[in-house]
């Protein structure tokens, strides 16, 4: 089953997010965006619109008021900066609650909640900017130095976003690499790879993993702790420790 879906959100920032994550999603159809829910309003009553991402905190309306009051209620998946609303918004069967900045892992953690069976879902593949994979492709080439360093996996322990640029921190070599790129051109590429994103700056590889204590990872070979974000701990623990998803 497709669904077609809207944005509604008055970022444009936020918009584009979510526009690029529902691009990855064969499933996922979008009819539009719009930066005010009553500028929605003609779409959702005249179109077949199953799903709305639709933010709170708006200037005209406030997004869960707008959702009550619609005569038709397509599925609603919630995007706030704030956390206070979960409740509010789990109470009108919202399908999820997503708080911002919304990383990729838990983004596809809420449309695979929306699936009624639960089942995976296919993910697009990345675009090259994302340095994506073949399936058995096991290394990445990184531009760094004024040249395309080749990197396997298996010796990535920990990718650190710093701005315009990340830190690829390996097995055994206490310098790390330094590439101009984003921390988010890596998330969707080595999502199927073994790696998960567990903060704003920090995408780390599961089989690096040696213990996880009150929302913090300690990986093999580093000393310092990993912090778990609050935006990317629900997502995390279904992943990792729960092995759910």
């Amino acid at each position: 089953m497709n669904y077609k879906c809207i944005v509604i959100d008055d970022e444009t920032l936020a918009i584009d997010v979510l526009v690029d994550y529902i691009g990855k999603f064969p499933v996922l159809e979008l009819v539009g965006t719009f930066d005010s829910p009553l500028k929605a309003m003609n779409t959702i009553l005249t179109n077949s619109v199953d799903l709305i991402f639709l933010d709170i905190n708006m200037p005209d309306i406030n997004g869960i008021s707008f959702y009550e009051n619609l005569p038709i209620k397509p599925k609603v998946i919630f995007t706030t900066a704030y956390s206070d609303f979960a409740v509010k918004g789990f109470e009108i069967n919202a399908i999820d609650y997503l708080v911002k900045p919304i990383s990729f892992e838990r983004f596809f953690m809420a449309v695979n909640k929306l699936m009624a069976n639960g089942a995976h879902l296919p993910v697009a593949q990345a675009s090259p900017m994302n340095f994506s994979f073949n399936e058995s492709q096991d290394y990445i080439f990184v531009r760094a130095e004024y040249a395309s360093i080749k990197i396997n996996l298996k010796d990535i322990v920990i990718l650190e976003g710093y701005k315009d640029y990340v830190k690829i921190h390996l097995v055994d070599e206490p310098k790390p690499i330094l590439t101009l790129s984003s921390i988010k051109h890596y998330e969707t590429s080595l999502f199927s790879k073994g790696f998960v994103r567990v903060h704003k700056r920090h995408i780390i590889s599961i089989d690096k993993i040696e213990n996880i204590s009150r929302n913090r990872v300690k990986m093999k070979t580093k000393e310092e702790f990993i912090l778990i974000g609050n935006s990317y701990k629900d997502f995390f623990y279904e992943l990792v420790v729960n092995n759910k998803i």
